[in-house]
């Protein structure tokens, strides 16, 4: 049963003691975080820390300390193993009609600019829940949406586990109003959140904050979203302690970015925010982090890690480019050749211009995928060709995890623990994180593709020496 809500000048005054550590909260988080993990300290040592979005128990096996790319990315795209999943469920939320094209359907939907104040796109609200697991899943769908995860959403978001079906409702409210045009109903985005509001619940209450803040969804109440700030916040606390034998999980990855945020825009436009003075530090706080943030990824490209990157996305262009020689032979050239030109058009006129850590055109790999599983026997030649492709996948993928890698330790070896300066590359991190999934996904289906070919495995030495290679090459 939810607790018994306190009067809101109760929940304004607690705001004087509860907000001003909301900082400190979000520091031991991270750093709770970061002393669990055991990062590579020399280029070449191709492994990575558990990972934002990495489930820890995928297939039973644990997940902590070191970990190479590609049992990494077995967890990854094993995340929803052992569920029974009926892609049909889907129906009952959203309206597809052809599940193949639900994943066409859905990188429209996420390739938007700002859709509002109140939920400016489904990516702000990542690393946002309470579990670990729907937290996965849900940077799994934003960066590679698959009928099956999506369903898998679905079913636990009716599930008889209170936490998951939480985190799983709130993840619906955000994809329906990312893609309202194909949501069963205008309003289903409210309902959903409104199941979640019945039990106690961190990013449904935090959701309510937002609403009440901005007046897009819903009435405006100030007093109310301060209310909700101060309740979400104390929530963490509540959960560590024992009820009734059992802790409620907070997921450590969840650095309170919307919690901050939300504050934020409330103080510095709201003139008659109630007890605004003791909101003042963190508000400045979170003024502080968004000018760190942004010099940051002004630097990166400059970088080591932005170097590196930068090669990755050189190899993954001309894996692509291998494919379109090989489609442009096939009976699906001509179609393909004007859906990379429309694709490439959407992406050169999207807000925010062009970004280190960008993601690595899922939807070029799908349409390549599919028109070569379509073209029947390949030649030896064009098989040879695909090889030499995937081989330029894994490269990438290696240098992606390496990148990821050094991002966590620029991280871990901020002088002073200075909290401002230590999140600074958190967007990064998250960027590079979208990458990885999708460079793990793509290169399971490829590998699948492949098999159904009978076309040979790439050299995993070779690969393996051109990722030490370029790894010596590049320093700050």
């Amino acid at each position: 049963m939810m607790s018994k809500r306190l009067p809101l000048n109760a929940y304004v005054l607690s705001a004087l003691i509860s907000f001003p550590l909301i900082a400190s909260a979000q520091l031991d988080n991270l750093l709770k975080d970061l002393s669990n993990l055991k990062v590579p300290t020399k280029p070449g040592a191709n492994a990575v820390p558990n990972m934002p979005g990495a489930p820890q128990n995928a297939g039973g096996a644990k997940s902590g300390g070191l970990m190479p790319s590609d049992q990494w990315c077995k967890q990854q795209v094993g995340s929803i193993a052992g569920m029974k999943i009926d892609p049909t469920v889907i129906a009952t939320e959203f309206k597809i009609a052809d599940l193949e094209g639900l994943q066409d359907v859905f990188l429209k939907a996420f390739s938007k600019g700002k859709i509002n104040k109140t939920f400016p796109s489904a990516r702000f609200f990542q690393a946002s829940f309470e579990t670990k697991k729907i937290r996965a899943m849900y940077d799994t769908f934003l960066a590679f949406p698959e009928p099956d995860i999506l369903a898998a959403l679905i079913e636990i978001s009716r599930s008889s586990d209170e936490q998951e079906r939480g985190d799983a409702l709130m993840a619906l409210v955000f994809l329906h109003l990312q893609a309202p045009e194909v949501s069963i109903s205008p309003t289903r985005w409210k309902e959903l959140h409104q199941a979640a509001l019945k039990k106690e619940h961190y990013t449904a209450i935090e959701f309510r904050a937002r609403v009440n803040a901005y007046g897009e969804l819903g009435p405006k109440n100030i007093a109310q979203s301060l209310g909700d700030l101060v309740s979400a916040a104390n929530l963490k606390t509540t959960y560590a302690q024992s009820r009734g034998g059992m802790k409620k999980e907070f997921d450590t990855q969840n650095y309170g970015v919307i919690h901050t945020a939300t504050a934020k825009d409330i103080f510095f436009n709201e003139p008659n925010m109630p007890y605004k003075q003791q909101w003042e530090g963190p508000a400045q706080m979170a003024l502080q982090i968004e000018a760190a943030q942004k010099s940051f990824a002004e630097k990166l490209p400059s970088t080591r890690v932005g170097k590196m990157y930068a090669e990755a996305a050189r190899y993954n262009e001309e894996s692509i480019a291998i494919g379109n020689d090989i489609i442009k032979s096939t009976q699906g050239g001509n179609q393909f050749e004007g859906q990379v030109q429309s694709i490439k058009s959407v992406r050169a006129s999207a807000p925010g211009g062009r970004m280190v850590f960008e993601d690595i055109n899922p939807e070029l790999w799908a349409m390549q995928q599919k028109i070569i599983s379509q073209a029947g026997t390949l030649n030896d030649e064009q098989k040879k060709k695909l090889s030499n492709a995937h081989e330029k996948r894994m490269i990438s993928q290696k240098i992606i995890t390496q990148s990821y890698s050094e991002l966590l330790q620029l991280m871990l070896s901020n002088p002073g623990g200075d909290f401002v300066q230590m999140v600074a590359p958190l967007p990064a991190l998250t960027a590079a994180n979208n990458s990885l999934i999708q460079s793990c996904m793509i290169n399971a289906k490829w590998e699948q593709a492949m098999r159904a070919k009978d076309i040979p495995k790439p050299d995993t030495k070779k690969v393996e020496t051109a990722v030490v290679d370029l790894n010596s090459q590049f320093k700050d």
